[in-house]
């Protein structure tokens, strides 16, 4: 054994190992991230059986043990400053998910009202309506993730309403120079609304990841297969 691999040539030795050590990488990753979405599964379905909490019991209370917590406000929204997602889509078609802060007695949350569709040109909004009136909202909550690869074009003006690329609550701030909580709701679907609300919190299911990561294994098992084959068939060739 230790003559075979003493007769392993360096550069593709090293090239290969490596890449089987990134294969095994990338494996162990999806194997993780398995991990993690069945726990949010979890931590969703149990939200689900939870009675609703007030607005304040999640402002009182840590963040991050209250994502998904379905939760119940009285609110009256800010109808003529409000906020659309872009290139959202739903069914094939694209649209926009249509943001709202709405002001409550614990502050001022932004509320995803949902999807509604875009129009035949970039340059032409859909027209909206919302109610301005005081009623009762229910949803759950959400925090939104920064991607750092995104580029905002929106400007801040007195423009509106304003087009975003994701929901980044540093600049909604920017835009609507008020002080807002630290999370968004998504609201309950509700019959006759104008806005669709179908919220899929997991992208990809934990079966999906574990598939990739069997992927990755057998690719670094096949990999490292293949070389070892393809070296003892050259060390043969030499010795013949």
């Amino acid at each position: 054994m230790w003559t075979f691999l003493s007769r392993l040539p360096l550069v593709a030795t090293l090239v290969t190992f490596g890449c089987v050590v990134i294969m095994f990488a990338l494996g162990n990753w999806q194997l993780q991230r398995a991990e993690q979405k069945t726990v949010r599964l979890l931590a969703i379905e149990r939200a689900a059986e939870t009675a609703q909490v007030d607005l304040q019991q999640v402002t009182r209370g840590k963040i991050d043990n209250m994502l998904d917590m379905p939760v119940n406000f009285e609110g009256t929204v800010d109808a003529e400053h409000f906020f659309l997602l872009d290139n959202k889509i739903h069914k094939g078609r694209v649209g926009y998910q249509v943001l709202v802060p709405v002001q409550t007695y614990s502050g001022t949350v932004m509320t995803n009202f949902g999807w509604v569709a875009a129009t035949d040109s970039r340059d032409i909004l859909p027209n909206i309506q919302i109610d301005a009136e005081k009623i009762r909202y229910a949803g759950v909550i959400s925090l939104p993730l920064d991607n750092i690869m995104v580029t905002e074009t929106a400007v801040v003006d007195g423009d509106w309403p304003k087009v975003l690329q994701q929901t980044d609550l540093n600049i909604i701030q920017q835009h609507y120079k008020k002080q807002i909580l630290p999370f968004v709701v998504l609201l309950s679907a509700a019959e006759n609304s104008l806005f669709v609300r179908d919220w899929q919190p997991v992208v990809m299911a934990p079966e999906k990841h574990l598939a990739y990561a069997a992927q990755w294994f057998l690719l670094a098992f096949a990999g490292l297969a293949v070389f070892i084959i393809a070296q003892k068939n050259k060390l043969k060739r030499k010795h013949n």
